[in-house]
């Protein structure tokens, strides 16, 4: 299993339920890992860089041989900026980080399970994106692009046996939407059909219905949590 922005929040979730069911894991971020497991491989990626992220699958492939799932999880958090408030530059960033990173990702990982003739992809977007909250234009906009170009990439790969799925989490309990502030946290929470911050462990369980090799004839979804569309 490979993960993207593994070191902390819902990656490093996410690579330590799929360690805890016996997957090997290969995971990165731009800084170290901060921990380790003999079953967990860390590199530093920066997944806006397309050279470093192709390095970083050719490497991965060179060493396993295959790559069974991809969780494509690196992103910036929303900012809560109102939209004449933002610089271009945090467009940019947002932009470089949250799409062009799960699009790097999602085409160095699809080149290697098309050749397999199977494999999983699941990228994480955000209800974020059906809310329209005021401060999260861009955010949103980069999470509405990540599912839309994963239902595409559904439909291309599905001729090759590989599925490809979206989890939108709510808010979910990070140190990322902590640094929001309660008042920002607790608007956000008021316009989910759930009303609470979600735990990494829910997240963790609908990636891992997606990741199923049950899950074969499922793909092109978003799972909403916490949010009824």
């Amino acid at each position: 299993m490979v993960i993207t922005g593994a070191s902390r929040g819902i990656g490093r979730g996410i690579a330590d339920y799929f360690l805890a069911a016996g997957y090997s894991v290969m995971g990165c971020s731009r800084g170290p890992a901060g921990w380790q497991h003999e079953e967990y491989s860390h590199a530093q990626v920066d997944v806006g860089d397309e050279y470093q992220v192709r390095d970083w699958f050719r490497s991965i492939k060179n060493a396993k041989g295959r790559i069974d799932v991809l969780v494509a999880n690196a992103g910036i958090p929303p900012s809560a900026t109102f939209l004449a408030l933002t610089t271009g530059d945090h467009l940019r960033e947002v932009l470089r980080i949250n799409l062009a990173g799960a699009f790097y990702a999602c085409r160095e990982a699809a080149k290697v399970m098309m050749l397999q003739r199977s494999g999983r992809i699941i990228t994480i977007s955000s209800i974020t994106a059906d809310l329209h909250e005021e401060g999260t234009a861009v955010y949103s906009a980069s999470k509405s692009a990540v599912t839309e170009m994963t239902k595409v990439l559904a439909r291309e790969l599905a001729p090759h046996g590989i599925t490809c799925n979206v989890v939108a989490p709510s808010l979910v309990t990070t140190a990322a939407v902590q640094s929001l502030g309660d008042a920002v946290a607790a608007r956000f929470v008021s316009r989910q059909t759930f009303q609470r911050p979600i735990a990494v462990e829910e997240v963790c369980n609908a990636v891992a219905f997606f990741a199923s090799a049950a899950s074969g004839s499922i793909t092109g979804q978003v799972l909403h949590m916490g949010l009824v569309t």
